[in-house]
């Protein structure tokens, strides 16, 4: 709608389009081939045999760190944990922002260069 419509009082409510995302959110019959994004909550050393497991079945994982950022010691042995076992099983880790990592499997990278946001 433009300008002049609003100044003669013409209503825009034609242009407008009810769109309904559930049509976009089909679940798929999980094959072989699926990636899964899961998330998970590092509040202590114990989630992270389930964490590494995610990685091994090929999934990404974004993890919060968040419950452990007071706990500086804990924290560095369980990133140190992840590294070691993405390194181990040929994936990548990343830090996103202060509160969340994402560890991704072997068949997929990490590229560390911003696409949007960045600033030439």
């Amino acid at each position: 709608m433009g300008i002049l419509d609003k100044l003669m009082g013409r209503s825009g409510d034609e242009d407008y389009v009810n769109i309904d995302l559930g049509q976009f959110e089909e679940v798929s019959a999980g094959g072989a081939s699926e990636i899964l994004v899961k998330m998970a909550e590092l509040n202590d050393l114990d989630v992270l045999p389930e964490i590494k497991m995610e990685i091994k079945r090929g999934n990404l994982v974004l993890v919060d760190i968040s419950p452990l950022r007071r706990e500086k010691a804990l924290l560095d042995e369980a990133i140190g944990e992840l590294k070691a076992a993405v390194e181990d099983l040929s994936g990548d880790i990343a830090g996103l922002g202060d509160n969340l990592v994402i560890v991704v499997p072997k068949m997929m990278r990490i590229d560390r260069e911003n696409v949007l946001g960045a600033e030439d």
